[in-house]
Formats: C-alpha cells, structure tokens, sequence
C-alpha cells in the first residue's frame, strides 16, 4: 500500500481523486520540486477543480498547461498543478517529450536496530541511487549504486518499492529521472565510506528520533520513499 502525504490526501478531496473513484492518479512528477500530478479520468467535466496555489488543466489546453509549466519552472508559489487526461501515459509522454530520459536505481536500506541508511549530498539529506547503466538490471544497479556511495557491502532487496519522478535542467537540455526504489535490509553496523567523487559528504545511519529532523532537509520525493518504506517494513 503507497503512503498518502496530507497535501496528497486534500489534493484528492479536491479533485475527486480517490482509489475507488473513476479519476485515478497515474503519475506524480515533480517539476522544480512541485508534484504535478496526472490524472486519469473519464469524468474529467465533473472533476475539474483548482484554486490559485494548486491550478488544474485539462490536456487539450496546450496554452494552459504551457502557462503553468513555464510558471513552475521560474519558481511559482504553486503547491501543485494537475492534468486531467483519458489516457495518463500518453499524457505523460507528450508532456515530457522534450525531457532526455534518464533510469536510476537506489534503496532504503534497514539495519538491524532498525536505521535507515542517509547520505548527505550537496547539503541535503539523501538516499543512496544512481544512472542505471547500460544492460544493467536495475535491482542491480540499485545494489551497486548503494554498495558504492555508502560502502555498505552487504546488502540483500526485500521487495520493490515504487517509481519516482523528477525532471531538472543541465546547461544544455532538460531531464526527467526516473528512479526505482527498493527496500533492502543490511547486518552491518559497521564504519560508513561515503564516495566524495559523487559529492556525498557523509553517509550514516538514522534512527527513528533522528529521522524526521533529516527529512526537514531533504527532498519530498525523498519523504514518500522513507515514508513508503516504513509502511512496508510495519505494515501491521
């Protein structure tokens, strides 16, 4: 079962978006760090509703959807924007077709006292991922990413977590990574080797009353994985 954040919840009651309605969230894509959800809908005239902090769009309307990207992009107040579509892959193609797809991998990694492995990068808490190379499964790439950047060796996957999405910008193209998540589980407690070539400062082990002062500094992308994880750990 996926986490449901508060803001994701009254998104819902707003939109008429709930798991047992005809409008279901396919796709959540953070664009500069806000969630722009994709909406499948077949009852798009009776869901249609927004207010000025969270606009909705329905797919058809190009200049809209081009006036809140653009918005987004220049660091808009917004807290989300929504698009309404009768087939969400689709739409999630043709929005992002001028995007370079990147694949990535990376884990939450529990121990035996129950700590999540972090890594701060760039001055912001993390989890440990990477580029999926080329012919690499991405379990494995998941596993290498988080043997590489933390220097935890072993490491065994519990199950398969969930996608995320978030798109930035390089000097010469735009990018929307995909990354997939897995819970790992990991008996080593011992000495961290963050990898300062991937400008990881520190990698340690959170736990539990340490965790939420750590995601007051990371990512909301990063949130929903810990977030997801924690449920899957405890799903009782």
């Amino acid at each position: 079962m996926k986490q449901t954040s508060r803001h994701e919840h009254d998104f819902r009651e707003r939109t008429g978006t709930s798991a047992s309605s005809k409008n279901m969230i396919q796709y959540k894509i953070y664009l500069n760090g806000i969630p722009v959800y994709i909406v499948e809908s077949n009852t798009i005239a009776t869901s249609l509703t927004g207010d000025d902090l969270n606009p909705v769009a329905l797919f058809n309307d190009k200049k809209q959807i081009q006036k809140i990207f653009s918005e987004i992009e220049n660091n808009t107040s917004y807290q989300s924007a929504t698009i309404f579509g009768l087939h969400a892959k689709q739409v999630k193609t043709q929005l992002f077709s001028d995007y370079k797809k990147i694949r990535a991998a990376g884990g939450v990694v529990i121990n035996n006292q129950e700590e999540i492995l972090m890594i701060l990068r760039r001055g912001v808490w993390d989890l440990p991922k990477g580029k999926v190379e080329a012919g690499e499964k991405k379990r494995m790439a998941a596993l290498r990413e988080v043997r590489e950047e933390t220097g935890v060796k072993k490491l065994s996957i519990l199950k398969k977590l969930q996608k995320t999405y978030h798109t930035y910008n390089t000097s010469d193209s735009k990018i929307i990574k995909v990354t997939h998540w897995y819970l790992m589980m990991s008996d080593v407690n011992g000495k961290l080797v963050p990898q300062k070539s991937e400008s990881i400062e520190l990698a340690e082990w959170v736990n539990k009353n340490q965790i939420q002062k750590k995601l007051e500094n990371t990512f909301s992308s990063i949130k929903e994985v810990i977030a997801a994880a924690m449920l899957a750990a405890h799903p009782d």
